[in-house]
């Protein structure tokens, strides 16, 4: 089989324990803050389907429904902006 990568012209990069745990560590973040993000969607939607189906009952419930997913939703993409725009540092 033909090799496609020449692995003899660079030496391959030192590796240790701290960074494989370091790696590990940021991919346990990750995974956390996406399942935090859709949790937090959920909810939103959860507390929107509540809204629409007391409307008839309580429309004044359904309107603070609306408009609690309305400010969280807007609150949470001012902060997903402010986080992408400073390239994940926190």
């Amino acid at each position: 089989m033909k090799q496609i990568y020449n692995f003899e012209a660079h030496t391959p990069p030192a590796l240790n324990e701290n960074m494989l745990r370091a790696e590990q560590e940021r991919r346990k973040v990750g995974a956390q803050t996406t399942m935090l993000a859709v949790a937090a969607l959920l909810m939103q939607a959860a507390v929107l389907i509540f809204g629409v189906a007391v409307m008839s009952m309580y429309p004044l419930l359904t309107a603070l429904c609306i408009g609690y997913v309305a400010v969280s939703t807007t609150g949470a993409g001012v902060v997903a902006a402010v986080y992408t725009k400073k390239g994940g540092d926190l």
